[in-house]
C-alpha cells in the first residue's frame, strides 16, 4: 500500500505543478473612466466595485494559483459580462439609470459582502456615507 500511495502522491504533485501553466486571461485593457458618473460616486465604485466590474482589476494572489485561479478569473469574467463600468458611457440612458438603482439597492442590502465574495478580494464593507452617496446618485438618476 505504501508504494501505491507514493505513486498517487507523486502524480498529484506533478499534476499540481503542470496546471499552473494553463494560461488564463488576466490582461486588463486600458479604459477611460465613465464621464456620466459624478466624481463622488466614482470614488465609491472604484474602491468597492471596479476590481470585478471594470477593466482595472487589481488581481489578488489567488488569481495566479491554479486551480483557484480558474474560479477567481471566471467570477471576474462573469462580473464584467454583467456590468463593466468601462462601457458605462456607451449604455442607453435607461440602462444607466437601472445600474444606479441596482447599485443603490445592493449597497443598502445586507447581501453586499456576499455579492463580492471572491477568494483573494477584500470583503465589501461600505460606510454609511458611501451607501448614502450611491442612494443619492440613484435618486438623482431617476429624476431625469
Amino acid at each position: 500500500m505504501n508504494n501505491k500511495s507514493g505513486i498517487v502522491a507523486g502524480w498529484i504533485i506533478i499534476a499540481s505543478i503542470l496546471i499552473q501553466f494553463i494560461p488564463l486571461s488576466r490582461i486588463d485593457q486600458p479604459s477611460k473612466l465613465p464621464s456620466q458618473i459624478p466624481v463622488s460616486v466614482l470614488a465609491v465604485l472604484k474602491s468597492h466595485c471596479f476590481d470585478c466590474h471594470s477593466s482595472e482589476t487589481r488581481w489578488p494572489q489567488t488569481a495566479y494559483i491554479a486551480p483557484l485561479s480558474w474560479y477567481v478569473t471566471g467570477k471576474v469574467r462573469q462580473a464584467r459580462n454583467a456590468l463593466n463600468f468601462a462601457r458605462f458611457d456607451a449604455l442607453p440612458d435607461a440602462d444607466r439609470r437601472e445600474i444606479a438603482r441596482a447599485a443603490s439597492r445592493l449597497a443598502g442590502s445586507d447581501g453586499l459582502s456576499a455579492h463580492g465574495a471572491i477568494p483573494g478580494f477584500p470583503p465589501i464593507r461600505m460606510t454609511e456615507h458611501e451607501r448614502k452617496v450611491l442612494a443619492e446618485w440613484a435618486t438623482n438618476n431617476n429624476r431625469e
